[in-house]
């Protein structure tokens, strides 16, 4: 038989880390490549039994420990490879989830928590308190009304949860009217003016309200013989402005949460009117039995309305001569008389403060407009304060000028209310354009134009005033502007 010649041993190896391609999927596909990359014949096990079973279990060993070695290398390499795409995972979903969130931000309105509104307003003003102020042929009276005039508003509000609180401030100090005229009759100043001595052609003109004048004119053993006027021609004006203020806090329900809101707040307005009224013209007086004057035959040696008698009505000497005012045939050929103005100052200020109920309701809520209805009723307590000035005003050939005035407060409650209606025009989801038509009123204010009526005479003839506080005020007209919210 032939000698068997011994294999040498073949070293044993280990595959290696570099080997291993690609991401590692699990130990057995570690234990799968290994055969392939580690020598390990049968003649080498032979071999190894041969020399000893020492150095097998060594090789065993060896084995063995590089196994588990390998294996915790693939677990560790596997677990950070699921970790890192966990990671990677995430941020992909939180980026996908913010895109999202962006493009659905882009697609719904604005949800205000605020808003500011700023509103041109263009108002007219009516009212019922308008005064006589002349009866007879020529008659008139200082009409209280008012054409449109500009105003502005402003509006500032916010909203939390279910409530909602607003301020609002206006204003209108625009309203002015004027009118002129002339008297084509003669105006008595006494209780003359249906004399035919001194008054042939008819009734003559009268002041239609009580006034201090009317005191003088008549003064017994001064006055009461003749027949103060002014001569037929005379020319007149009355002017009349006024100023309206409103400031509110409302506190109630929010308008974005429903079509309609209701709010409980506080109000403010104030009202301050000035009224003025002239009439002049060339001062006469003639007797009242004859009808003669200075110079004629007959005549009763006064032709004027003296200082004394004036002063006795109430008035006091402002300003020129306390002289009264002349006749008009008292300065004789190439003397130009007495001209005379008879001017009315009447003031008034109201000062309203009260509790109010405001309803609101949209009747349309779309992309393109929104139609909302508003109301308001108060009930207020009004400070009214009012003032007449009576003037009597010489020129040209008098200089003297007399003034006598009455002043007075009243307190009163006072009613009111809004209706209108304002729409909206979205431009962006945080601006609108609003454009509406409203009315007001308020009952039991004073007015300028009937403080005249306050004037009254006592039974021992003695003038006093009292504040004319039971008018009412219209308000009426629109509104444009520009809305904003946030």
């Amino acid at each position: 038989m032939g000698s068997i010649n011994p294999v040498p041993a073949q070293p044993f190896m280990l595959p290696e880390t570099s080997q291993i391609t690609g991401p590692v999927q699990s130990l057995d596909n570690l234990r799968s490549v290994r055969p392939s990359n580690r020598i390990f014949s049968k003649s080498s096990a032979q071999m190894s039994i041969s020399t000893g079973s020492n150095h097998a279990k060594v090789a065993q060993s060896a084995y063995s420990v590089h196994d588990r070695s390998a294996g915790n290398a693939c677990l560790r390499s596997q677990q950070r490879s699921e970790d890192l795409g966990g990671e990677n995972m995430l941020r992909r979903t939180l980026q996908i989830l913010a895109l999202c969130c962006g493009t659905l931000g882009l697609t719904i309105p604005a949800q205000a928590q605020f808003r500011f509104s700023t509103e041109a307003l263009f108002m007219s003003r009516s009212n019922s308190g308008s005064s006589q102020i002349v009866n007879g042929p020529g008659a008139f009276s200082n009409e209280g009304s008012s054409d449109f005039e500009p105003g502005y508003r402003f509006i500032l509000g916010g909203s939390l949860g279910d409530y909602d609180m607003e301020f609002i401030g206006s204003q209108i100090d625009g309203w002015s009217s004027r009118s002129t005229g002339t008297l084509a009759g003669a105006l008595a100043f006494d209780d003359t003016a249906a004399n035919p001595v001194v008054f042939p052609g008819g009734t003559a003109n009268t002041l239609a309200f009580t006034n201090s004048l009317y005191s003088a004119a008549p003064t017994p053993r001064d006055e009461d013989m003749e027949s103060e006027r002014l001569q037929a021609g005379a020319t007149y004006f009355v002017h009349e402005s006024s100023r309206f203020q409103d400031y509110q806090i409302n506190l109630g329900t929010n308008p974005t949460l429903n079509p309609w809101r209701i709010s409980l707040g506080w109000r403010q307005m104030r009202l301050n009117e000035n009224n003025s009224v002239g009439i002049t013209g060339i001062f006469d007086a003639l007797d009242t039995a004859t009808g003669a004057v200075a110079g004629d035959v007959g005549n009763v040696a006064n032709d004027g309305l003296s200082h004394g008698a004036i002063v006795g009505a109430g008035y006091s000497l402002r300003s020129g001569t306390a002289n009264g005012y002349n006749a008009f045939d008292v300065g004789g050929v190439g003397i130009a008389p007495d001209t005379l103005r008879l001017y009315y100052n009447s003031r008034s200020e109201n000062i309203l403060n009260g509790v109010q109920v405001s309803t609101g309701y949209q009747l349309a809520s779309e992309r393109l407009v929104t139609l909302e209805v508003l109301g308001r009723f108060g009930l207020y307590h009004n400070y009214a304060q009012g003032s007449v000035s009576e003037f009597l005003i010489g020129s040209v050939n008098d200089d003297s000028v007399y003034q006598r005035t009455l002043s007075g407060s009243q307190n009163g409650v006072a009613v009111g209310g809004t209706l209108g209606f304002k729409a909206a025009v979205p431009v962006t989801d945080y601006v609108s354009l609003t454009a509406g038509y409203e009315a007001h009123y308020v009952a039991n204010v004073a007015l300028a134009s009937a403080q005249l009526q306050g004037l009254t005479t006592d039974v021992l003839g003695g003038r006093s005033y009292s504040v004319r506080n039971r008018d009412r005020l219209i308000l009426h007209g629109l509104s444009v502007g520009m809305l904003v919210t946030w």
